[in-house]
């Protein structure tokens, strides 16, 4: 009777482990930058939509305090529903917009602790930041004498670190050790880390073709020995063209810094859809999205449905492609199973010139931009086995496609753009591109990616 006893203890033990493992994991989210005046009825259309592919909440991204506009998306989120959450990233850096100040990110903390969508995590309420960790800005701006002292301190205001699950972007190095000494230098002072262009953009060959997953694999063993949570974060793309930092010395160095360049060879969804992957084998219980409108540095994965100048300066480069087939990879994240195809889907990217043009109105060329492939892609998402046609301006491809999600690639010509699926001879769907590839009159580099789908 003992043995049957304990044997059930076992098995009950087991079953709460199994239950919390559960509940603690699946989340997503995605990086939001906080600067439009958008209206309430935009932001409900925005959250719904995040809401439609799975993404649990908005991480509330800025450098300057903006009541007004963080209490429209709080109220969008409010009259959407419950369910769909918001928590705040406090970006920790200076610019000409200014800067936060600590009292501005006790406020983040504390405006909406009691707001019913307010993100908590493991009973506490989550914050993020993005940097934070330099002492000379801590500094610079305010009267702490350190990072560790500014975060205890601000904590300490709003309430008690004891109450918040704070998980920043600190920025390592990627290393084993690097990771280590950074949460060893903050400790009790952050429950995890993201790691941003480590896991958003992990080129490290020399050629930047290959996304890596070795930092992952060094940040969640770091994170898992000092019991922290790793959060990564997946990005479909990367395009910057600050005109007047592309001949800079920081641009020239490959520097991390530069504000013109492009982070490796994406191959069309190539960066996004291997970088889930990857993430769902490490199983983290957090993914933040880099990101939902990010239009500046083309990493955005949202429709421009903003009114923002910004928004409307890529209104012809909807991401849309990138969120649609990314509703997969999430919802196998979130369950541990990759879900049965229903529907048959095209997804197609290109970038609208070669990489070989010469500008008319730039200086410098984006650094790394001779990395990509002048290709077009085509993601066939299918119930069943098709014929895949692929045709850049008068040259077609056909490639024999099988269940599945499956990528196919050719040499991109000037011209239309499109891709039909077949069965039996017959097409059953077919996309074509809005925007045409041209290598005539260009003025000025983008290599942001245009993507459709049917």
């Amino acid at each position: 009777m003992r043995s049957n006893n304990m044997i059930q203890l076992v098995l009950l033990l087991l079953t709460l482990v199994s239950c919390a493992r559960a509940a603690d994991q699946g989340l997503v989210f995605a990086h939001y930058m906080l600067y439009a005046e958008d209206t309430v009825e935009t932001l409900k259309k925005e959250i719904q939509l995040a809401q439609s592919k799975g993404i649990n909440a908005f991480a509330l991204n800025s450098n300057v305090w903006r009541p007004a506009r963080a209490d429209a998306i709080y109220q969008a989120a409010k009259e959407v529903g419950y369910d769909f959450k918001l928590f705040f990233s406090a970006d920790i850096h200076s610019d000409s917009n200014g800067n936060l100040s600590p009292a501005n990110i006790t406020e983040m903390m504390t405006r909406y602790k009691r707001h019913p969508n307010q993100l908590r995590f493991r009973g506490k309420q989550f914050f993020t930041s993005w940097l934070g960790s330099d002492d000379s800005w801590w500094k610079s701006y305010t009267t702490y004498s350190s990072a560790l002292a500014g975060w205890q301190g601000v904590f300490t205001q709003a309430g008690g670190k004891e109450n918040y699950f704070f998980v920043p972007f600190f920025p390592t190095d990627g290393s084993y050790y690097g990771v280590l000494g950074m949460i060893d230098q903050f400790n009790d002072t952050i429950d995890g880390l993201m790691p941003w262009d480590t896991s958003s953009w992990p080129y490290y060959d020399s050629a930047r073709q290959t996304p890596s997953s070795d930092k992952d694999n060094n940040y969640l063993k770091a994170c898992n020995e000092r019991g922290k949570v790793y959060m990564p974060t997946p990005s479909p793309w990367f395009s910057k063209n600050i005109q007047d930092s592309c001949c800079s010395s920081d641009c020239q160095a490959n520097n991390v810094n530069c504000g013109c360049q492009v982070k490796g060879n994406y191959k069309g969804p190539g960066l996004w859809l291997t970088r889930w992957q990857q993430i769902i084998s490490l199983n983290p219980p957090l993914v933040e999205i880099v990101t939902w409108n990010d239009w500046v540095e083309s990493s955005y994965v949202a429709p421009p449905l903003s009114q923002s100048d910004n928004a409307k300066n890529v209104a012809n480069f909807t991401h849309q492609a990138f969120l649609d087939v990314g509703e997969h990879y999430i919802r196998w994240y979130k369950t541990g199973k990759e879900p049965t195809v229903t529907d048959d889907s095209l997804y197609l990217f290109y970038y609208t010139h070669s990489k070989n043009v010469t500008a008319t109105a730039d200086s410098c060329r984006l650094a790394n931009s001779e990395d990509l492939s002048d290709d077009v892609y085509v993601t066939a998402v299918l119930t069943q086995p098709a014929s895949v046609v692929l045709t850049s301006g008068s040259v077609s491809q056909t490639f024999r496609a099988s269940a599945g999600i499956q990528t196919f690639n050719m040499s991109f010509n000037e011209g239309q753009q499109s891709a039909s699926l077949k069965r039996g001879g017959a097409v059953v769907k077919s996309v074509s591109g809005g925007i045409k590839i041209t290598n005539s009159g260009i003025s000025r580099y983008n290599f942001n990616v245009y993507s459709t789908s049917v």
